[in-house]
């Protein structure tokens, strides 16, 4: 059943950070008139966000407490880490390939974003896409491996 709740809430927060990604980030070739849409869109999709980070290390805290093999529960944290170091790779070339399509960042006079806030309509994608979903989920499934490692069931004795 707990398998089942952390495919579900990890679905539907998933679900919504694509929406916001697509939906709430103008192009660089449209004008953003007012205000950041964005920050409504994550107002709306953060409470499940929160869930799912929650279920993500409740879920990986018992599957490493329930592993018989203490080489399962490393393999957990090996593929824990490497997929931290390749969603982290690819998270900031994803920043790196927005930012040069807007002709630099927030600091660069003559960018389409200059004088933005870090945090606007046409950067929204980066800081909420895909891979930073990625990141914030396998850091709150690796806490939890090692939780799960490290303390022990607690048995309750008649």
């Amino acid at each position: 059943m707990l398998r089942l709740s952390w495919l579900i809430s990890l679905g539907i927060s998933l679900f919504g950070v694509m929406i916001i990604q697509h939906f709430f980030t103008v192009k660089p070739d449209d004008v953003a008139d007012g205000g950041n849409l964005g920050a409504l869109g994550l107002a709306l999709v953060a409470p499940f966000i929160l869930l799912s980070l929650f279920i993500t290390y409740r879920f990986f805290v018992v599957s490493a407490r329930n592993a018989k093999d203490h080489i399962i529960r490393m393999i957990y944290f090996i593929f824990g880490v490497a997929l931290l170091v390749v969603l982290t790779f690819y998270a900031i070339d994803f920043k790196d390939s927005v930012y040069a399509s807007l002709g630099g960042d927030t600091t660069t006079p003559g960018s389409i974003i200059f004088g933005y806030p870090n945090l606007n309509e046409y950067t929204n994608h980066v800081f909420l896409n895909f891979y930073t979903f990625g990141i914030v989920h396998t850091i709150s499934g690796l806490i939890g491996t090692i939780v799960g490692m490290t303390k022990p069931d607690k048995q309750i004795q008649p």
